[in-house]
């Protein structure tokens, strides 16, 4: 796949969602090369895509596309030979300001109780749209956010998903694992010191990755905290980088990440029961991870955000921020905005 041109790629992205193919596409953080896979039949293959929900259920179980074509092969597939499959209707709604701030304004009185440290509470953004070139924006995804992991999808269990991620969830080659602490968000540009929300609210999620490395039993090393730009808005970021000894050890801390603090809250798994009753919207595979895996068990994860559902008529993004006891809910919906326009601005 490294040796096909992008263009060629793009070519079989927009075959794929004409015809609905199962297929994904993808381009890691800092590169240029487009990956791309197509399945046609229900055939396991251990080149893929997996993609985890943010909470595994009987309509978002976990998913995996089988890289059964490249681009090059499945352009040569002519159309009376590709299968027909569904696609997935978005039902969801928009989330108003009203019931936001409402929402948020509950998740501080739960915080200032002592009840969480940290809830991360999400909205959606709904619309129709009459005629769209997914391929065109996931071009321009790729031209505007060259340091995220941008993605392109469709499978049977998810449906139509597209993004550009800047949290990597975790990644594993040969002995080498890697994952990084993000979290607070501003505009991108600011000059300022950040504040004691932010700093907080991020370490938070350091301190979490710290516990589970720990866990698992694997040395690591924690980089400085600098500032990551993620397009239109920066956070907060640490990277941890350690060895492994054994396989086991990759089983314990892939599972016992997710979901971390930036996409749930602290206590994580209390808080996300809380998530899950204060918020009308099921977030499906929204905070849940996604990325390529390879026949030797490497893989490259990513936290699903940035990112947005859409069918032949509708579009869904979500979007979310996290919340603590310094929290301003009307700041909180301005970030929402700021997050949300690294998509909307290209539609």
């Amino acid at each position: 796949m490294a040796n096909i041109s992008n263009d060629i790629i793009l070519q079989a992205v927009e075959k794929a969602i004409n015809h609905r193919i199962h297929f994904f596409c993808y381009r890691l953080p800092g590169q240029e090369q487009l990956n791309f896979g197509a399945q046609i039949i229900e055939q396991h293959t251990p080149i893929g895509f997996f993609i985890q929900p943010f909470c595994e259920e009987m309509n978002t179980p976990p998913s995996y596309i089988s890289a059964q074509f490249d681009a090059v092969k499945f352009l040569k597939i002519p159309l009376s030979s590709l299968p027909r499959t569904n696609c997935r209707l978005i039902m969801a709604e928009t989330t108003d300001k009203a019931t936001y701030i409402n929402q948020a304004t509950q998740c501080i009185k739960e915080i200032s109780a002592g009840n969480y440290k940290k809830i991360v509470l999400s909205r959606t953004i709904c619309n129709e749209y009459a005629v769209m070139s997914w391929k065109n924006v996931f071009k321009n995804l790729l031209d505007k956010n060259p340091d995220a992991f941008v993605f392109i999808f469709h499978s049977e269990e998810a449906g139509f998903w597209i993004g550009a991620s800047p949290e990597k969830y975790l990644s594993y080659h040969r002995d080498d694992i890697s994952t990084m602490a993000l979290a607070g968000t501003r505009i991108s540009g600011s000059n300022e010191e950040w504040g004691e929300k932010e700093i907080d609210e991020q370490k938070i999620v350091a301190d979490y990755i710290s516990e589970k490395f720990k866990l698992a039993g694997i040395d690591y090393i924690m980089s400085p905290t600098y500032t990551k730009n993620a397009g239109l808005v920066e956070h907060i970021c640490n990277d941890f980088t350690g060895k492994v000894n054994t396989p086991s050890q990759v089983d314990k801390l892939r599972n016992y990440l997710h979901p971390t603090p930036a996409i749930a809250g602290v206590p994580t798994k209390e808080a996300v029961k809380y998530i899950r009753n204060i918020e009308k919207h099921s977030r499906r595979y929204y905070g849940g991870f996604i990325g390529p895996v390879d026949a030797w068990g490497n893989f490259d994860f990513y936290v699903n955000l940035r990112s947005m559902e859409f069918d032949s008529e509708r579009y869904c993004i979500y979007v979310g921020g996290g919340i603590t006891a310094d929290s301003d809910p009307e700041k909180e919906w301005q970030e929402t905005i700021h997050k949300a326009k690294t998509l909307q601005r290209f539609l």
